[in-house]
């Protein structure tokens, strides 16, 4: 009879406080609440007619904000995935689309690199107004920061001109996020849910 074969115990070891990986906000936000698909409303609208008047805008971008006024509200869709081995804290990215009447209004893609610190983002976006692909693009650079958990944020950027902050809320569940960005003379709004992780 030929001997039985008995496979040797295995040893599971106990994971200690210290090596449980905690996440910083910035990963939370991203990594855990952020990816996946997003759909909501999109609002835009001139606050200081007299302000809007006196900047200097250029034509282009006086038409484009204008033409964002007038086709707004309108529906916002986002997709955001994530790379947490990149870099040193990880990499995310966001495509958003703003659409009315299912013609693109405005088209987004944007990087996130997180900083170390866990609270910094550095942004790199390419933005399209408007139907036409290959019309009105434009690249950009520019800071982000998150905030309390995970559980809210804020990007400092320029759009179709002026200088913007954009502030975003994440509600209590996780799955669903309001935004609020404002210029110096105009604001606009986004009410967005997940649809699915």
């Amino acid at each position: 009879m030929a001997p039985i074969a008995i496979a040797p115990a295995l040893t599971v070891l106990p994971v200690s406080a210290s090596q449980q990986v905690v996440l910083s906000d910035s990963q939370i936000y991203y990594f855990e609440i952020g990816q996946g698909t997003w759909r909501g409303s999109f609002d835009f609208r001139i606050t200081d007619r007299k302000g809007f008047k006196e900047a200097a805008l250029g034509l282009k971008n006086r038409l484009l904000l204008r033409g964002m006024s007038w086709m707004t509200p309108g529906r916002i869709d986002s997709t955001l995935w994530s790379r947490p081995e990149d870099g040193v804290a990880g990499v995310a990215g966001n495509t958003v689309r703003i659409s009315k009447f299912g013609m693109t209004l405005y088209l987004l893609r944007e990087t996130y690199t997180l900083a170390e610190d866990g609270k910094n983002v550095a942004v790199d976006a390419n933005e399209r107004f408007g139907p036409i692909p290959f019309l009105l693009r434009n690249h950009k650079q520019h800071p982000a920061e998150i905030y309390e958990g995970g559980m809210s944020s804020a990007y400092f950027m320029p759009l179709a001109g002026p200088d913007w902050v954009a502030r975003y809320t994440v509600r209590q569940d996780r799955r669903h996020i309001d935004g609020h960005l404002t210029c110096a003379f105009a604001e606009a709004r986004e009410i967005i849910d997940k649809q699915q992780t």
